[in-house]
């Protein structure tokens, strides 16, 4: 049928319809227009077609016979979520309300409880019917001892047992700086004692570190290669062979907002582990691969975080057709905040939704065959392969996390990162953009990550949103403190549709801060200074078109500091162009526009009217 339908359109070639986009964008340039240069140091083109894919090798053909699914059963991933609580009591509580809401793993915050009892936690769970993880475990063999002691006094089968122990020294002492002298060999122990457990994962490799402290895809995906090929090396030593560090992995994945990229990480982290393990075992088993994909600190955010269900649903969305094994959806409010069970609920029905509603396990590989996702994946593999291999040049993982390259790769990056968010050219809705103005947070609710004092640089995980959190709750503390919240007042006259877009703009500007805005209309650019001068604002932004500005700016700013309201800021919302110097000579103080340092400005602002 289709066939027949385009047999009577000519096929058009890439060449020929870049001919014809370049015709409509009548002259503009086709690179800096419709090019998207990526975080990742890619160039991604507008459209992608079967010429994309033309001579390129078939290693992404690899993907079907080593993603967790079938043409018959679709794709398959376990629905795993945090327990809360600090007691024993309460983690049992908390975990069989999650299965009884259709949970299928759990994951103990062990330190995190006081005198964690595994008898008393597992009260009443099946351990064969779900995935058991512990995290933060101090000492892991004394645990795993324990567990083991707790199975065989329950009759479970030792064979029949999934989960982990999210045990990583290496990620720790990049975010701690204390390395565990003893961790390799505590893991060697752990990989000897739960032999007969071959679905119980021992050894954890963490991308989260990474992902939170503001690495890009590439660098995630070199660094947890390079982390993998640092614990096989050093784990010979212990006698232990590359064949069981292999078995013994699970790779505990952050998932960030960059849908598309992310789906493509994904799917390229798999290939880059077989080609890396092959090197160690040529007979190593492909499926045996496990991800459990996490939510990320990184791109959630403290402001109106109901936001966060959405982006939790796009990053679960992501990392099921990435093919993980297994996702952790954290609750919306987890990064600030205990979350609750209503919170745990609706991020668990995330998954439910996929799997029910949208049927995404009805689908062996709903990315495959995508030119677009194809050659996203092949360009992320040529380069995580290409820094993989540098770091493994420069003497691998811990020596270059030592002399600071690691360190030094993310904070580049981060920093490009952050600029774009200080610019709002990076989007983060109801932070940086669209903030609700009438939200109040108490800024002593608000939990603060402390900077540890290390030999070493470290990774610090953060929101994203950081930079624009901090402002804000800056301003809070001085409301709470006693000080009155800035007001900000827009004055508009002229043109119709300027005036409210610049005044759009300003109030969501300034909103991001903690300010308060108001708005209002005069006939004329006479009547609008008039009604600045006569109100309260400690900030006042003129908004009309440039005709009108390069008209009655000067006036505007001449009249308005020679009134009693001179020690007023007044701002002009709109590029100043070639008349910036004009303009500040009459008496404009600043200006607000899309290519403003939100972060600078909004900080200067707070400095002038003491807000400290």
């Amino acid at each position: 049928m289709a066939d027949k339908l385009f047999s009577d359109f000519e096929p058009i070639s890439k060449e020929a319809w870049k001919e014809k986009v370049v015709t409509d964008l009548k002259g503009a340039d086709f690179d800096r227009k419709l090019v998207w240069n990526t975080e990742n140091g890619m160039k991604i083109q507008p459209y992608f077609d079967h010429e994309d894919r033309a001579e390129k090798l078939d290693v992404l053909d690899q993907l079907k016979d080593i993603l967790p699914s079938s043409e018959k059963e679709g794709l398959d991933w376990k629905s795993f979520q945090k327990v809360v609580g600090d007691t024993n009591e309460e983690i049992n509580k908390n975990a069989l309300f999650l299965l009884e809401r259709g949970v299928e793993g759990l994951i103990f915050n062990v330190d995190h409880v006081k005198d964690f009892d595994i008898e008393l936690a597992l009260k009443g769970i099946s351990i064969e019917m779900v995935g058991i993880g512990f995290e933060n475990v101090a000492h892991p063999r004394t645990l795993v001892r324990d567990y083991v002691g707790y199975l065989h006094i329950h009759g479970v089968s030792l064979d029949k047992v999934r989960g982990f122990v999210n045990f990583d020294p290496i990620s720790t002492y990049s975010t701690t700086g204390i390395l565990d002298e003893d961790g390799i060999e505590r893991i060697s122990r752990l990989i000897s004692y739960t032999s007969e457990m071959p679905d119980f994962r021992v050894l954890s490799i963490n991308s989260t570190a990474f992902v939170n402290s503001g690495a890009n895809h590439t660098q995630e995906l070199a660094f947890t290669l390079n982390t993998m090929v640092e614990y096989i090396d050093q784990l010979q030593k212990f006698d232990i062979s590359p064949e069981e560090v292999l078995q013994n992995i699970i790779f505990q994945a952050a998932v960030a907002g960059d849908y598309f990229h992310e789906i493509a990480k994904f799917r390229a982290f798999r290939l880059l582990v077989v080609e890396v393990a092959k090197l160690y075992n040529p007979d190593f088993d492909e499926k045996s691969i496990e991800i459990l994909a996490n939510s990320s600190l990184w791109s959630k955010s403290l402001y109106d975080p109901n936001v966060n269900m959405l982006r939790n649903t796009t990053e679960a969305m992501s990392a099921v057709l990435g093919g993980v094994n297994a996702i952790n959806i954290e609750a919306h409010n987890a990064s600030y905040e205990k979350p609750t069970t209503q919170s745990q609920r609706v991020a668990l029905n995330i998954s439910h939704i996929m799997r029910e509603e949208a049927y995404l396990g009805k689908v062996a590989d709903p990315a495959s065959g995508s030119y677009y996702l194809d050659s996203l994946t092949e360009k992320l593999l040529d380069a995580a392969l290409m820094l993989f291999q540098t770091i493994e040049s420069e003497n691998g993982f811990l020596a270059c996390f030592e002399n600071g390259t690691i360190q030094g790769l993310i904070r580049e990056t981060r920093d490009k990162k952050e600029k774009l968010i200080a610019q709002r050219r990076s989007v983060y809705v109801g932070t940086n953009r669209y903030p609700n103005q009438e939200e109040m947070v108490n800024p002593e609710d608000v939990k603060l990550q402390h900077d540890h004092e290390a030999k070493v640089e470290l990774l610090h995980g953060q929101r994203a949103t950081l930079q624009f959190e901090s402002l804000r709750l800056k301003t809070e503390r001085y409301v709470k403190d006693g000080g009155e919240r800035p007001k900000v007042f827009n004055a508009l006259f002229g043109n119709l549709a300027m005036r409210k877009a610049r005044s759009t703009f300003a109030m969501d500007f300034f909103g991001t801060a903690g300010f308060v805005s108001s708005e209002q209309f005069y006939a004329s650019a006479e009547e609008a200074v008039k009604g600045a001068i006569e109100n309260d604002a400690d900030i006042i932004v003129m908004c009309s078109s440039d005709p009108e500005y390069a008209e009655h700016v000067e006036g505007f700013a001449k009249a308005f500091k020679a009134s009693e309201a001179k020690g007023k800021k007044l701002i002009l919302a709109g590029h100043p162009g070639d008349k910036e110097a004009e303009f500040l000579a009459a008496g404009v103080d600043g200006f607000v526009h899309v290519k403003t340092n939100a972060i600078q400005s909004l900080a200067q602002f707070q400095a002038d009217l003491e807000i400290n």
